[in-house]
Parts: structure tokens; sequence; C-alpha cells
């Protein structure tokens, strides 16, 4: 039996306090649509939805500007914080007829709730491809021929460095290039996220073309 002191207890109960206080905040926001103040002007649940997922995204992905494994603090979050988006999901259904057996032996048919048919096929699939993603990632964790410079380094060519995205790492190789080994097998995760990719983009291909736009919103639209 595992036995926690009294102040890795405290740890825990603290950790798992923030945790929830982050979770309360967030469903806040899906409840009232981003607008936190609870006047009512904020936006549709769906994209109150959309926009917490697009942002998670944006703030973990957007920091992972290195071909190495993300760190596990990161991954972490990511993991936990999208899990917490996509449980609403589960809630998403819709009506379907159903068999049952009554206790005099009658078949009745019954509508029940089942998770709605896109969400059912596509999220499991999201998530498949946000493994492969992570494990291009981690599988960059033994490369040893090449590595990155920043702006701070001794050996990085600040004079070459005039863009506007300075703080990036660059990549540094050695003076014949990659060995023929390295070169193949970069590629090969180069071809790897590519599919991620253009699955991704075949699902909300997809999911736009099922999608019925109303009419008023095809009204509001600028006259060109």
């Amino acid at each position: 039996m595992v036995k926690f002191s009294s102040s890795m207890m405290l740890f825990i109960s603290v950790y798992c306090d923030l945790d929830m206080d982050l979770m309360k905040e967030k469903f806040a926001k899906l409840l009232l649509g981003e607008d936190m103040s609870g006047g009512g002007k904020g936006v549709s649940s769906a994209l109150a939805l959309s926009n917490a997922i697009t942002n998670l995204a944006a703030s973990v992905f957007g920091e992972q500007r290195r071909l190495e494994p993300m760190a596990a603090d990161t991954k972490a979050r990511w993991k936990k914080e999208i899990d917490w988006l996509l449980s609403v999901t589960d809630h998403i259904v819709e009506m379907v007829p159903s068999k049952q057996r009554s206790k005099d032996g009658t078949n009745m048919e019954i509508m029940t709730t089942r998770q709605r048919t896109d969400l059912h096929m596509n999220i499991p699939a999201l998530r498949k491809l946000d493994t492969m993603l992570l494990d291009c990632l981690d599988n960059f964790k033994d490369q040893n021929e090449f590595y990155y410079t920043s702006k701070n380094d001794k050996d990085s060519d600040k004079d070459k460095r005039q863009d506007d995205k300075w703080w990036i790492p660059v990549p540094k190789v050695p003076p014949n290039g990659l060995s023929e080994a390295s070169r193949k097998w970069v590629q090969y995760q180069k071809d790897s996220v590519h599919q991620v990719l253009k699955a991704a983009m075949a699902i909300n291909a997809q999911v736009l073309s099922e999608m019925e736009i109303p009419e008023c919103y095809i009204e509001a639209l600028p006259k060109v």
C-alpha cells in the first residue's frame, strides 16, 4: 500500500483545486458564450466551443518551435484540457428509433438518444490523428545530426537573421548537410505529417459540405 506524506497530500489537494477552478472557468465561458459578464451578449455555444478548442491548440502547438518531443507538462496540459472540451460533445445527441422488450414480452419501438453521428465518427478519427502528430514529434527524441540556435547563442548567424521572426530557433546542420539516411528519415516524417494534415482537411471539408447554412447568414454577407 502506497502512503503519501502530509506535504505530498497538500500538494495533490492544491493541484486538484487549481484544476477544478480552471475547469469551472472553461465551462463557464462555454455556457455564457464567452461573455463572462453574463450580459447575454455572448456567441452561440457551438462557436464558443470551437473558439476554445482553436485557442487551446494555438497556445500549445504555437509554442512548439523545434522538431523535438513536446514538453511533458505541455503534452499533459493539452490532453487534459482537450478532454475537458471534447467531453461536451458526449452530450450533443440525436434521437434514434430503438427496440425494447416489455415485461410481458411485447416488442416496442421507442426513441433513444445517442451521440450525433458525425461526432461519433469524426472525433475518434481526429484523436487518432492527434496521437500520430505527437508521435511524429516523439520520433525526433534521439536524432543528433542537427540542432537549433536562438538569438542569444554564440554560434547563431545574427547578421543573416534580419527577418521579423528572429525569436524562432534556426536549425543548424553539419557543413556537408544531413546524411542520406537522415534525409530519407526526415522526409518520411514530413510525409507522415502531411498525411495527418490531408486527413484532417478531408474531415473538415466533409463536415462543411453537410452543414446547413441559414439563408439569413448568406444574405448578410457583403455583396460583391
